[in-house]
């Protein structure tokens, strides 16, 4: 059985300010998602289902071929716009919790998590490759 998602199992140390972490943070926070079964949301490969049109001269739903709906089509695709949302949610509250309000505020109008995530590691991608260069050097002394 996996563990519930408020398991101490996906908590992880803050992303710090000057991301001189951000080596052991982003390692620590795919392995978190992946735990979840949710990388596809991270790496942009899950895509939000597009809801049924509403017709405004029939007061109708409409499938992308024009025909209607069934009920049971309107709910099964609801249920998955839902679960889209939840575990998007989830995500972003994975990384909302760990970085620094600054950079909460930087990154939450890019809407997607995948998208929160790309900002996130486009900004702190290039910073540490000097930390982790100096850390090789050190560590073969």
């Amino acid at each position: 059985m996996l563990p519930g998602t408020n398991s101490a199992l996906f908590n992880i140390p803050k992303l710090t300010d000057d991301g001189l972490n951000w080596i052991t943070y982003k390692e620590r926070m795919l392995t978190v998602i992946g735990a979840r079964g949710l990388m596809r949301y991270t790496d942009g490969h899950k895509v939000k289902p597009i809801p049924f049109v509403f017709d405004t001269l029939t007061k109708k739903l409409k499938k992308p071929d024009g025909s209607e709906p069934t009920e049971s089509e309107v709910e099964d695709l609801d249920d998955k716009i839902d679960e889209y949302h939840q575990k998007d949610s989830l995500i972003k509250q994975q990384i909302f919790s760990t970085i620094s309000d600054q950079l909460l505020l930087h990154v939450q109008r890019l809407g997607s998590a995948s998208k929160i995530w790309d900002e996130v590691c486009k900004i702190h991608e290039g910073k540490t490759e000097l930390v982790q260069i100096d850390f090789d050097a050190n560590s073969k002394r």
